[in-house]
């Protein structure tokens, strides 16, 4: 396990191509290449790029957004762009996005310099917010108090009244994530999802859905996550918007970004 002040952001190290490894510290690419090169041979390990929309006009406003289909705005245009600089150079094999407007513009922003376009997959869709949809965070807390405390603070309880669970989100993530990664073995892949939906599968990457934590990371976005053969994982960098300039680094004024799935928390004696 890595100690806590090794969680970087963004990544630093090296880049991998297809027919050698080259470490420089400068590269978009990072540890990954690092992680891929054990014992002098490539093992068979698949990075995936978990990148959230760019922002639309609800997230600037405060608004439930949830499958309603919402495009980008100028911001999440802008951000959408700022990510085709960013994969420009990075070997990327496939990418996966959900089908709503702004998912699906974010990631054709991804591929602006990549030879592949979007494959769209349902299953990466937004939470169904049912009746909290449409409507600002405030205006859900007088009318849904308990059901926006639970979105906030307990997001492993959080049930929109005519909406889909938490726990439905998690399995539809879970089951999607694990069908592209074992279909991508070996691979490089990103996958455009959303806030929430991102939320319930990294934040139970390495905790029991029930106590999971707050952590929604910030629009456009980017977490990279190694998986190995025997399922496990290693987290290369969490939350990194340093593609972004600062105007367009936007992170939920009202939910909580957390720690990158696998390290450390900052109370072990917790008891739930």
């Amino acid at each position: 396990m890595k100690s806590a002040d090794s969680w970087d952001r963004h990544c630093t190290d090296s880049i991998c191509s297809a027919c050698e490894i080259f470490f420089d510290r400068k590269t978009e690419s990072g540890r990954v290449a690092a992680l891929l090169f054990e014992g002098g041979s490539v093992s068979l390990k698949t990075t995936v790029y978990f990148i959230r929309h760019g922002t639309t006009e609800n997230n600037v406003g405060g608004r439930f957004q949830g499958k309603t289909d919402i495009p980008l705005g100028e911001m999440g245009l802008r951000q959408a762009a700022c990510l085709g600089e960013r994969f420009r150079d990075v070997p990327v094999d496939a990418v996966y996005s959900s089908p709503l407007t702004r998912a699906r513009q974010t990631a054709e922003g991804v591929c602006a310099f990549l030879p592949v376009h979007p494959v769209l997959c349902p299953e990466l869709r937004e939470i169904d917010g049912g009746l909290l949809e449409g409507h600002t965070n405030e205006e859900n807390r007088r009318t849904f108090p308990e059901v926006m405390e639970n979105f906030r603070n307990h997001p492993a309880r959080f049930c929109p009244p005519e909406g889909e669970s938490a726990r439905q989100v998690h399995a539809r993530m879970t089951a999607e994530v694990g069908r592209l990664v074992r279909g991508n073995a070996g691979k490089r892949i990103v996958l455009v999802s959303h806030g929430f939906a991102l939320q319930v599968y990294l934040a139970c990457l390495d905790t029991p859905f029930d106590r999971m934590e707050p952590n929604i990371v910030g629009n456009a976005s980017v977490t990279c996550i190694v998986f190995d053969e025997e399922g496990g994982f290693e987290t290369v960098f969490f939350d990194d918007q340093s593609h972004l300039p600062e105007e367009l680094r936007i992170h939920s004024a009202y939910l909580r970004t957390g720690r990158a799935p696998g390290a450390p928390r900052a109370d072990s004696n917790e008891n739930g």
